[in-house]
């Protein structure tokens, strides 16, 4: 047998090469052929048509329902911003699992044979409390230079994308995943501080964990003077708008000045638009939309459609923004999108699909229902449990070197209620001033006698009965920080000194309210009280489904109710507000035990409660038509 050792080794030597060049070749490819004005997928010419998905506005029981409406509109690829609060709510505290299983999501994408762009930020708006950040940099550093070189922000984004691309680099298309196109940072052309060496920065340490995997790129406004402030050298550009009847090609003159060669991209072609509390719902026509989408598709323009479905912005979730002032987002994220906040499918939806299939002269393989049964489930009775300041939940803290805002104490989200002796003398009448963040409720004597709005009053008069020697306290609510624009003024809480008539308030007794999912968990369990008259209340109620029914979708209706947060079995569902314009809030089924399980409901209210002492699960949405502007 010795004579034939050399043969077999050469044999062997041979198929081992033929493996390693048959891999070789076989590697995915995609990449962007300036010469051409083209990407290149696995060599061939490829137009991507895409909509974006949040994961973490969706729960992950629907992902693949949410993701297969995305296929059967004609679409072959899926666009998700990475939000790092989602992934790490506290410093070194990383979840990637359940709702947070974004390498779950892109899976599911993949088996529906969609390839995937992703867009980690850091910063990403999105109409996301803080855009993206975790509130604990302003715990770090609550003068930190977000979105600049400034090392104490660095430090923390570079330590989060080494943990993000660790996860995310098998699902790189390079490596045989579907993720083919990675943004740099977002819209950095529209922040009012340009620091190239930051992109620059960020794009260095982008590379490195990419490198020729996936495609990098950047988005920013379709204006020279946004386009000059947000690329980046080396890095691919694309644009963004909304539907326009003007040629498209005018959309384009800057970008093309800038870039000359590649192809054309409409990253974020907008669907719908914002809604923000006090203002009236967000409508946008779907012919302009649909004209848009065909103009695309006849010239090789490649584009994500933004939103193709929104979601919900769950718990604290819902940032802030405008230009001129503060407005705190409303908890739904509908979008007007093609695809309801539900899931269900709008006429907005079958336009855009139809005229997709027929632009490309494809038809769906995919049959999806219109809209899917949601619970008619009627009135709960609530029954309050306890009065807020007499709750045995809440976190008592110390100020630390003066520091009053909510950050410094390590609390994100929810409420934080300071409390002092006033030792000032009455004046007629005296003024209580006070720069809070975002939305404070003053009491005298646990009797409310105002509200201070963030940017809307910074002073208050006090009631003639006002004497030294009373408690004031101030029981402020975080409505979400502020996810555009220079995120300078994000902290919560007591911001700037308290005084009144001129003096200086102090010796503040401060307690924290974050809500969190044991606080919820205590309140379940509270019986029933009479005699509160209080405000801020604790409300519960029980639902019961209907014997032998599977849970289904459905709305909860807070007409006729003044201003708070709703859980169900322990979820936050997210606010509502009597200004409008939302009246009720998604509850997916999910959610929902079925009969003969308790659905434990827990109303946290601020100031007054439907009369009957009722919530109502309905089949629709409801938003208001006439807004009531008054913060109180």
């Amino acid at each position: 047998m010795l004579p034939f050792a050399p043969l077999f080794l050469l044999l062997l030597a041979d198929v081992i090469i033929q493996v390693s060049s048959d891999e070789t070749n076989s590697k995915q490819t995609f990449e962007v052929d300036y010469n051409n004005k083209q990407f290149l997928k696995d060599g061939e010419p490829f137009t991507f048509v895409a909509g974006e998905i949040h994961y973490f506005r969706v729960p992950r029981f629907y992902w693949r329902d949410r993701l297969s409406k995305l296929k059967a509109a004609g679409c072959n690829t899926v666009t998700t911003y990475v939000e790092w609060s989602f992934h790490e709510p506290k410093e070194g505290e990383f979840r990637f699992d359940g709702d947070h299983d974004l390498i779950r999501f892109l899976c599911i994408a993949q088996e529906l044979n969609l390839t995937a762009i992703l867009r980690p930020g850091p910063y990403i708006c999105a109409e996301r409390e803080f855009g993206g950040f975790p509130y604990w940099l302003l715990r770090i550093n609550p003068e930190m230079q977000l979105r600049t070189n400034d090392t104490s922000y660095t430090y923390y984004v570079e330590k989060w994308f080494n943990v993000l691309f660790t996860q995310i680099k098998p699902l790189l298309y390079g490596c045989g995943g579907n993720i083919i196109m990675i943004q740099v940072e977002n819209e950095y052309g529209s922040y009012p501080i340009n620091d190239k060496n930051y992109t620059i920065w960020l794009k260095n340490i982008m590379e490195k964990h990419v490198g020729n995997d996936a495609v990098l790129f950047t988005t920013d406004g379709f204006t020279t003077d946004l386009l000059t402030r947000g690329t980046i050298p080396g890095v691919f550009a694309t644009v963004d708008f909304g539907p326009s009847d003007e040629p498209i090609e005018e959309k384009f003159d800057a970008l093309l000045a800038i870039q000359p060669n590649g192809p054309l991209v409409n990253s974020e072609l907008y669907t719908g638009w914002i809604s923000y509390w006090g203002r009236p719902r967000a409508e946008t026509e779907t012919q302009a939309l649909v004209n848009t989408i065909v103009a695309f598709l006849q010239n090789n323009v490649s584009f994500s459609m933004y939103m193709f479905h929104g979601g919900t912005n769950f718990g604290f979730t819902a940032g802030s923004g405008s230009e001129e002032t503060y407005l705190a987002d409303i908890t739904s994220y509908d979008y007007d999108a093609p695809v309801s906040e539900a899931g269900d499918l709008t006429p907005k939806y079958i336009a855009i699909r139809d005229a997709i299939m027929k632009s490309l002269n494809k038809s769906s393989d995919l049959t999806i229902p219109i809209a899917k049964k949601k619970g008619d489930y009627g009135e709960v009775k609530l029954h309050p449990v306890c009065s807020c300041f007499s709750c045995p939940i809440g976190i008592e803290y110390e100020a630390i070197n003066d520091s009053l805002y909510m950050e410094a104490f390590d609390q994100g989200y929810g409420f934080i209620s300071y409390t002092t002796l006033l030792q000032v003398y009455s004046k007629d009448p005296s003024v209580l001033r006070a720069e809070v963040r975002d939305r404070a409720i003053v009491y005298l004597e646990e009797r409310e006698i105002g509200v201070l709005q963030y940017t809307v009053i910074e002073k208050l008069p006090l009631p003639s009965w006002y004497r030294s020697g009373l408690m004031l306290r101030l029981f402020i609510e975080n409505m979400g920080r502020r996810n555009f624009k220079l995120l300078s003024d994000c902290t919560k809480g007591i911001v700037r000194d308290v005084t009144v008539d001129n003096q200086l308030v102090s010796n503040w007794t401060i307690k924290g309210y974050p809500l969190s999912a044991k606080d919820v968990k205590i309140l379940s369990k509270l019986s029933p009280m009479k005699n509160i008259s209080s405000y801020p209340i604790v409300y519960r109620g029980v639902l019961i489904l209907p014997k032998g029914e599977q849970p289904l979708d459905t709305f909860i209706s807070m007409e006729n109710w003044g201003k708070g947060v709703v859980f169900v079995n322990g979820h936050n569902i997210g606010r509502y507000w009597k200004i409008g314009p939302q009246k009720t809030l998604y509850v997916p089924r999910n959610y929902l035990k079925k009969c003969p399980g308790k659905n434990i409901i827990i109303v946290f209210e601020l100031h007054y409660c439907n009369p009957s002492k009722t919530v109502t699960f309905v089949t629709e949405p409801k938003y208001s038509t006439h807004l009531n502007k008054s913060f109180d």
